[in-house]
């Protein structure tokens, strides 16, 4: 599949140059301009692991169609002249225990769980950010503050 050069280029987001942001256990005692340094790494960090979501998805995908793929393959190799009295469990149970079978299932469940953490790590960012656009709004309600917040 050929993808557009401007997809592409949003698929191969590169990895934010700076470390995660973690949340202080009370960030009403950021400064404004930490709050917004805090803010613009939580979005980097969430911009780049959507991608990597997307990607992770895509390549799940992948594994899923070439282990249905080799199933079906089976299915028809060992009920093409089968036997009479030939069972379609005993077929099943062939094909569950065909290593080639088993091995894109294995490989089909890696991807899987690497998606999973990608969409709780990108779930996490969300909220974090969630959390410190609220605060910026708050402040930028209050006005008797001494530190004003700037965009």
């Amino acid at each position: 599949m050929q993808l557009d050069p401007v997809v592409q280029k949003s698929i191969d987001l590169p990895k934010p140059a700076y470390d995660q942001a973690v949340l202080p256990p009370d960030i009403t005692e950021l400064s404004s301009e930490q709050l917004a340094e805090m803010f613009t790494i939580l979005t980097g960090w969430a911009d780049y692991m959507a991608s990597q979501l997307v990607q992770a998805q895509l390549a799940e995908r992948d594994c899923l169609r070439k282990a249905e793929f080799a199933e079906s393959k089976a299915l028809v190799r060992l009920t093409t002249g089968a036997p009479k009295g030939t069972t379609v469990t005993l077929i099943k149970a062939q094909i569950d225990t065909n290593p080639e079978i088993v091995d894109l299932r294995d490989k089909y469940e890696e991807k899987y769980a690497y998606r999973k953490i990608l969409e709780m790590m990108l779930n996490n960012q969300e909220r974090d950010i969630t959390l410190v656009s609220r605060e910026i709004s708050r402040r930028s309600q209050t006005m008797g503050r001494r530190d004003s917040f700037i965009l």
